[in-house]
């Protein structure tokens, strides 16, 4: 059986626990009355690559209302649980506390940063709607089917320059308000949020991390137009981890010095979903909040360019969507009446360079996904688990001709110098 067999035979089993008696209790969040399930029918809820640290499933439950025998209802769900199979993916994301961090958000930060946005006239949705969660194993969330309301995943490519700038602007009001209310209110429970990506466990336990600078660098030495850069990477490489762990455990270690906000933590082009009336684009919805962090914005700013910006976009639109987020962030805090210091466009270009190292560290570990993920024939899966196949990816020829951009640009801006 091959590795994408045994996946698929993880996604399309479903846990014992995933039965009638557990949608019964679901249906006691939207309906007032006991209900009696007359149909249940489970299917996975994502495309290959949509997620990797949870199990989606989609779920269509049909059921009658005592009170209505004659007639029946129907409900459609979007369960994310743990995983549950024992194996690599189990063992390496069991020290993460993807759920108590996801329901938080969806429970009390998200609610609390809306509520803000409605007293000043804003009616944007930071996320869909939660219908039931539990912490205690085994970890589940239950999300509204956002399919019903006419959304949809942008499959196997990156967002177009209209998507981005939507997808930016509900950032910059998550970024926003987040400040505002940490900056008026110290003890704020968006403080408590101080464990991300970097710093839940030991990041070194992926091959990308472990091994990907050295593969790369293997790699550019073999083209006579990119081995110029390897001493570069070589004169810094060992700090770049280390230091994106400190930036992720700075806000948690009391040290405020810069801007502070709520990063979405995972800011990549699947964990968004786009809805449109005809041609015409209405909204994007940003998904995904398990690995939200308080800490600087430069988090999801770089996380971004590497990760949902496409080639294009890194290329030609960087400043100008750089320019759009920071005048909406701006924009947003003067709506909402923040009496406080309101960061100027340098004050936040300067967060991005003094957190260069990530920008760096992003690149040169993480910039392949961007590649998988728009990819329907690769599989994210087997490149984050397996060391052979992860230097394959980094021979792709067209990530190889966007590091013709890039690296020097981040050696023009900087960025190899710590």
């Amino acid at each position: 059986m091959t590795n994408n067999e045994k996946r698929s035979e993880v996604e399309f089993t479903y846990p014992e626990w995933l039965n009638e008696d557990f949608f019964q209790n679901v249906l006691k969040n939207i309906e007032t009355e006991s209900v009696k399930i007359t149909n249940l029918e489970l299917k996975p809820g994502t495309l290959k690559n949509d997620n990797y640290a949870s199990i989606l499933f989609r779920a269509k439950v049909t059921y009658k209302l005592p009170s209505q025998p004659t007639q029946e209802k129907v409900s459609s769900f979007i369960l994310k649980i743990e995983p549950f199979m024992e194996g690599n993916k189990k063992e390496v994301l069991k020290n993460y506390s993807y759920f108590d961090t996801e329901i938080t958000m969806y429970t009390k930060v998200l609610p609390m940063i809306e509520k803000v946005l409605r007293q000043y006239g804003d009616n944007t949705i930071l996320g869909p709607k939660l219908i039931a969660s539990s912490t205690t194993a085994p970890s589940y969330v239950v999300f509204e089917d956002l399919a019903l309301k006419g959304y949809t995943t942008i499959g196997y490519r990156h967002p177009n320059l209209e998507e981005m700038k939507i997808t930016l602007l509900k950032l910059a009001k998550l970024h926003a308000i987040s400040y505002k209310l940490c900056k008026e209110e110290k003890d704020n429970i968006i403080t408590t949020l101080d464990k991300g990506s970097m710093n839940s466990a030991d990041p070194t336990t992926f091959p990308h991390v472990k091994y990907g600078i050295g593969f790369l660098k293997e790699i550019l030495s073999e083209h006579d137009d990119l081995k110029q850069y390897v001493p570069h990477i070589a004169s810094v490489e060992h700090l770049l981890c280390g230091k994106s762990i400190d930036m992720f455990n700075e806000a948690g270690s009391g040290k405020r010095d810069g801007i502070f906000v709520v990063n979405h933590g995972d800011f990549h082009l699947k964990n968004i979903m786009t809805k449109k009336n005809g041609d015409k684009l209405t909204d994007v919805m940003l998904l995904d909040y398990q690995i939200s962090i308080f800490g600087s914005p430069a988090i999801d700013l770089h996380y971004a360019f590497t990760m949902m910006f496409g080639p294009e976009m890194r290329r030609d639109h960087y400043d100008e969507l750089l320019y759009f987020y920071i005048t909406n962030f701006q924009e947003t805090l003067r709506k909402t009446e923040y009496k406080g210091h309101i960061p100027t466009h340098i004050e936040i270009r300067q967060e991005l360079a003094k957190h260069r190292y990530w920008g760096l560290f992003l690149l040169l570990c993480f910039l392949l996904f961007n590649y998988t993920l728009a990819d329907e024939n690769k599989d994210i899966a087997e490149v984050l688990e397996n060391a052979e196949v992860l230097r394959k990816e980094l021979e792709d020829p067209k990530l190889l001709d966007e590091l013709r951009v890039l690296l020097p640009r981040f050696l023009y801006n900087g960025y190899f110098e710590m």
